[in-house]
């Protein structure tokens, strides 16, 4: 589950834009071209599932992710440039993501 909730294309721009640190709702908006409301909604899931943190600042909320995130998804990167053809060719997943790209 802990991947799944990073395999939304909204959501992990929001952590990729979240690694430089602490960032508000409408310089998230701004950085990754994607409406307030769908920003606000991802963020609400990424805090929900525990992946996010967020401060009130004034009237402002400032996200973002917990500590070592960061570390956990440096040593997936390092394993995905080591596998990923073998994950492509993988009948399960690799033909998955096949019939996405299809569809």
């Amino acid at each position: 589950m802990f991947l799944h909730g990073l395999a939304d294309p909204s959501r992990l721009a929001l952590v990729e834009q979240l690694a430089d640190g602490s960032r508000r709702v409408s310089d998230l908006v701004d950085a990754t071209g994607l409406t307030q409301s769908n920003v606000s909604r991802h963020l609400s899931c990424l805090w929900d599932c525990g992946l996010v943190e967020r401060e009130r600042h004034g009237r402002e909320i400032h996200y973002r992710l917990v500590d070592g995130l960061d570390a956990v998804l440096s040593a997936v990167d390092s394993v995905l440039e080591r596998t990923a053809d073998r994950i492509m060719a993988c009948p399960r997943y690799g033909a998955l993501a096949a019939r996405r790209e299809a569809a």
